[in-house]
Formats: C-alpha cells, structure tokens, sequence
C-alpha cells in the first residue's frame, strides 16, 4: 500500500539533471550551493548534455555515462524534456526522480496530461519512485540534504517535527516561521502534485522514522483515501500526532441531492470525520498548525479534557471564556479546597475560579504567581494548564527561569505558556522556552484551540480505532415485513403504520390504526414528499384521509404525469422533536453518519455531526451532545425531557443495520425521528433507502 520514500529522503546518490551555471540554471545553482554548504552528504553527479563541465565538476552527458544506478534525480528541464530523460535513467537502474517543474496536467492541459501518464508508465514498468511535479523539493535535516532552491533553508535545524505541504511555496514560509518559534525538523517534503508519492507515502516513512514524533501536514487534496486512512492509523498506533491544515473546507459531495444526509454532509465534514476517528488534529490556519505542533512538542497529553487558565489580566480572562465557548472547551472547575485558599492568595475583590485572573499586584511577583499556578495545577479537576508569561525577549531582559520551571516540574501535566496576541520571537525567547521546557502559544483563540488538539489527541488514544466489521446480513432483508422487523430489532421503531393501494384502503386502515394519522404518497417520483404535496398531517377521520389520498395523488400526476404511484402509506400521528438520522456510503472515505435536528428543515439548519462508522453508544451521544439544538432535547420552558437514550440506541442500531447490509445498501435515512418523552423512545416515522447500484 505504501511506496518508499527512502531514496527521495535517504538518498545515497543523487543527479542534477539540466546542471548549468548559466542565468537559466537559477534552482540548479542554488540546490548545488546547498550541496556543498553541507559538504555534499551523498555522491553527486551533474547531467547536460551540451556541457562537458560545470561548477569545476565533470558532467554526463546521460545516465547512461553515469558510472553506477543513481538514487535520485533532481530534473530541473523544461518540462517537455523531462518524460524521455527520465525514461533513459530508469532504463539504467534510476530509483526516484524529484521533478520542480510545472504542466503535467494541472488545470486540463492536455499536452501536460500525456507527459503525465508517460510519468506514470515509467513508475509503472520500473518501480521508478516519483516526487512532485509541481513542487519545490525536499529536506532532510540529519542527512544534510537541503534540496530545496533557496539559501534561507540552511538556517532550519534537525528536530522531530516531519512536514508536508502539497503547496511548495507556503511551505518555505511556514518552515521558517516554525522555526523561529523553535521548532525543528527531521524531514520536510514539498509533495506538489503527487503523481506517485502522495500525503500517505510520506506519513507512513515519517512514522518508521525513529527521530520524528510530530507530522505537520498541508493538504489540498487526499489522492488515495483509503491509504490515508490507514497511515493516520499507524501513526495512531505509534503514538505520533498528525497536526493538519486542509484546503477547501466548502466542497459539496457529487450526490448531494440524492437525500437529505448528502445535502447537508459535505465531502469536508466526512473529512472532519476522518480526523476525528484517527486522532488527526484539523487545524484551520498556517498559525494554528504552528502553535498546535508547539503544544505537542512538550509531549505531555491530559487524562482528560478540563482546562485551567491562570492570568493577570481581566481582558485575557474575558475573552478566554468567549473563545472555550466557541470551541465548547471544558474549562475546570476546580475543587471547593482550591477555591477557598485561592481565596486568600489573589488581589482582594477578585474571584477564585476559574479562568483564573490573579490580580496585576500578584502578576508582577513571579515566585508568588508560580506558586499560585503550582497550586491550580495540583487540583485533581484539572487536565492542563495554561499561564501567562512574561517571556524575555533580549539578553538586557531578566533571566529567571525557576518560577515557571518549577510549575513544570511540579506535574506531569501539560503546562503551556500564552501570549494575548502574536509577538516577535528572538534568540532569547527561544532558549527561555527550552530552558523552561514551556511552550509559548501566541494567542488566546490559538491557545484554547491547541489545548482542545491535546484534548482530542488523547482521548482518540485512549479509545483507539474501531474498523468496521464485515457484513452479516442479506439482501432479502431490506424489504417487505422482513425490513420492518429489522428496523424494529436495530432500536429503529417505526410508528403503527400500514401500506395501501387506493385511498379507500388507506381510509380503512386509518381507522384500524386510530385517529390522528398521517398519510404519505408512495412513488419513485416523491423523495422529497413535501415538494411535491404528497405528506398529510392530523387526519382526524375516514373521509378526510380518503381525500386527502385523492387529492395528492392528483398533485403529483399534475407534477409529473409519468409519475408512478404505488400507493398510500398510513400511519399514526407522534409529537415530539424531530431529529434527522442518515448513514451514507461516501465514495473516499466509506460509510458514515449523520445525526441532527430539523426534520423537514434539516438542510436550512444544518445542526448536525458527522462521524464514520461504526458508531458506538459513546460515539452516538458525543455526537447528539456536539449539536447546538441539545437544549430541546433537554428539561425546556417546563416541557418534560426527551427520551436521549432512544436516539443513541437509534444510531448504534442503525450503525450496525448498515454495517451488516453494506454491500446493498448506498443511503438509509430517517427523516423525521421524532424522539419522544424520556423514556417513551424514539419513532422512525419516514425511512428512505437508496440501494447500491
């Protein structure tokens, strides 16, 4: 499943193909200066065939004249050169080619498009391993390999952090910001167009990687789905956090008007939902990647996701509160112990809780504030930490280092410093941060976000990852009374209902059933009912529901005249809320589901979360808890609460329906669940199934 990166990144060969010190060679020269800054880690050979020297070295004329199989090629030609070069040095034993230049098919060229199957071809026939095209090179800071066309990258240090950015030109920035604010890095990879080597190749080799612990990502795109998912799965099990930014957060799934659940779900939600199943952590800014990578840097995960803010200022105070609310951050508590002898510890007339503003008289007294912070982090309702910290910034700068090492050292919790907004970083504030083994995350939004990342990270460890299992069930029982049973017996209860032929039938089964009732037209041509007058509510006696039969059936012929009617479904009247419950097979990522609240409006609401499947009871109530609409679900304006559990043994239930039918099935929605009075359950009043093709 995964190709190897190793002679992209540990290459012991390497070849400069277009080698020229003319103007025209500008990234050829300086990825040579690079070379030699390092004392050329690897055995170089140049290659152009109108020259015989360059850079006082000897140059071949082909690979051919090349005296062993080389590693690596850095092709830096014209692009509709470089297929018949490459093609002569896998003739002779070339193991991976590192293509910079662009028009290989990128926005429907075609002449781009045929260089770039004949680039496939070759990978195809000979194993020849491909990074780029489109990109702007590769790092690899221990082996001293600096292939990337710019000066700047000799100043990054060899570190745990393995990048890869899909953009070439963002990634130079992002590197050098990081490592400003003192990270370092094993590997860094400009992956480009990813023709052969993509996201997943380049996750798994930095997960074998002994000295990498972080994978900070940039993707806009995910070439191979499947392979991505089980990369982030083995960095998973090996403990490594996948720090992510994804471009285009607003693409909509192809199937979008197949039913509600495609509607609302968008191909960037199940994404989310990938994240979250494999502890990968979505980060939504270049800043937030670099403040989240430096969190992670500490190593240290909570037991759980309570947070503890300690500052001296109101403001700060403020707007941490705003920002753990936006991202429904759980802030701690704290015990009745600690409040009472913080009490006595902070400015007077202030409150002890949490976030915590000591007051700026204890802010200035750094061992009196340490030991304030030393004291909130010992509470056992806290999981981290975060303090502000005046960080030092020149060498005239005071240079103490207990008081913020000795809250550090006093747990083995996460401990993080914060500033309000972003500031400069200096040679002294980045040895302070070592020094103190303290990370300093800019920002109060940046801050909250990165402690809910740590959050996230361990609980998706401590859960793990449950793949979902084959399928048990049977096409026979997704119709007829058969389907009705297995609804029945996955917790899906549907309301006492019967299907008819004409509404005369439809009449008499209403009065069986017992007044109020619903009547709904049954015909291909009526997915969505209401668009088309086919739902009646309330229906109180024998002669409305037989009209009320009539009547729809003639609005749909008049909707569509070769619509065909199959029938007339009855069934009995529920109140309650109406939630909206879907599982659909996405065509990357597999099958997922969908729970929200709306019923008919569910796709102008869109309060909904998404997760793969399989979903489980911990799963399905997280999800129901996430949605802005739980309040209704709750004791509200003296209504009664609703019956919760019955939508979580819903979810499970309809995880597992699916699960066991998936060869059959593409789409199984529920629109409305009504979900009743605490427990009274939930009732399936319309299910929609969309069969596999």
């Amino acid at each position: 499943m995964f190709r190897s990166v190793d002679y992209l990144l540990r290459p012991q060969s390497i070849a400069i193909i277009g080698a020229s010190d003319s103007s025209r060679g500008g990234w050829a020269q300086e990825i040579y200066d690079n070379l030699e800054y390092s004392g050329f880690p690897t055995r170089l050979y140049l290659v152009n065939p109108k020259r015989t020297e360059v850079w006082g070295r000897p140059v071949h004329p082909n690979f051919a004249s090349i005296p062993e199989p080389v590693d690596l090629a850095l092709t830096i030609i014209p692009s509709a050169a470089i297929p018949d070069a490459l093609a002569e040095g896998a003739a002779h034993g070339l193991k991976c080619a590192l293509i910079y230049a662009a028009q290989f098919g990128e926005g429907g060229d075609a002449e781009g498009g045929k260089r770039a199957r004949a680039l496939s071809a070759l990978s195809e026939t000979y194993g020849l391993r491909i990074s780029g095209p489109n990109c702007m090179g590769s790092l690899a800071l221990r082996e001293k390999l600096l292939l990337y066309p710019a000066k700047r990258v000799r100043s990054l240090s060899p570190g745990s952090v393995g990048v890869v950015f899909q953009s070439g030109g963002t990634f130079q920035f992002w590197l050098q910001q990081a490592a400003l604010r003192g990270l370092d890095f094993s590997y860094a990879v400009s992956s480009g167009n990813e023709l052969d080597l993509d996201l997943a190749d380049y996750i798994s080799f930095l997960v074998d990687d002994p000295h990498t612990k972080i994978i900070a990502c940039m993707a806009e795109g995910i070439r191979r789905p499947q392979a991505f998912m089980v990369a982030a799965a083995k960095a998973l099990a090996a403990k490594k956090p996948i720090a992510l930014v994804k471009v285009g957060r607003s693409e909509r799934g192809k199937a979008a008007a197949v039913s509600h659940t495609g509607a609302i779900a968008s191909n960037d939600s199940v994404f989310d939902a990938v994240c979250r199943k494999y502890g990968v952590l979505r980060c939504p800014s270049l800043d937030d990647l670099l403040e989240t990578c430096l969190a992670l840097s500490q190593g240290r995960l909570p037991k759980d996701n309570r947070i503890a803010m300690v500052c001296y200022s109101g403001g700060a105070k403020g707007l941490v509160l705003d920002y753990a609310q936006d991202e429904k951050a759980e802030m701690a508590p704290l015990s009745a112990e600690t409040r009472a002898k913080l009490a006595g510890m902070i400015d007077v007339g202030l409150e002890p809780e949490n976030p915590l503003d000591v007051g700026a008289n204890i802010g200035v007294q750094a061992p009196k504030f340490a030991e304030i912070c030393r004291f909130i982090a010992a509470d056992p309702t806290v999981d981290m930490i975060t303090v502000q910290a005046l960080v030092p910034m020149s060498p005239a700068d005071p240079y103490d280092l207990e008081p913020l090492r000795s809250v550090f050292d006093s747990t083995d919790k996460p401990v993080l410093g914060f500033g309000r907004i972003s500031q400069n970083a200096t040679d002294t504030s980045r040895r302070y941060q070592a020094d103190t083994g303290v990370p300093f995350i800019h920002g109060l939004p940046e801050t909250v976000r990165a402690m809910q990342g740590l959050a996230r990270y361990a609980a998706t460890l401590r859960r793990g990852v449950t793949e979902l299992a084959g399928p048990r069930g049977s096409a026979a029982n997704l119709s007829g009374e058969a389907f009705d049973k297995l609804l029945a017996t996955h917790g899906l209860t549907a309301p006492k209902s019967a299907m008819t032929k004409t509404a005369d039938e439809a009449a008499a089964q209403a009065l069986r059933i017992g007044f109020p009732v619903a009547v709904k037209i049954v015909s291909p041509q009526a997915s969505h009912k209401t668009e088309v007058g086919g739902v009646t509510l309330g229906l109180r006696d024998e002669n409305s529901v037989q009209a009320a039969a009539e009547s729809m059936g003639r609005r749909l012929t008049a909707y569509d005249p070769k619509a065909r009617i199959d029938g007339f479904l009855v069934q009995e009247m529920v109140s309650g809320v109406e939630m909206i419950l879907g599982v659909r097979e996405d065509p990357q990522f597999g099958p997922f589901m969908l729970i929200g609240f709306g019923g008919v409006t569910a796709e102008v609401m869109r309060d909904v979360a998404v997760r793969l499947l399989p979903v489980d009871e911990k799963t399905a109530r997280e999800m129901i808890f996430s949605l802005r609409g739980v309040p209704l679900l709750k004791e509200f304006r003296g209504r009664p609460p609703r019956d919760i559990e019955a939508v979580v043994k819903a979810a499970v239930g309809m995880s597992k329906l699916f699960a066991d039918h998936r060869p059959w099935l593409s789409d199984i929605e529920i629109n409305p669940l009504i979900v009743l009075g605490e427990g009274q359950g939930a009732r399936a009043v319309d299910v929609r199934v969309v069969p596999r093709i």
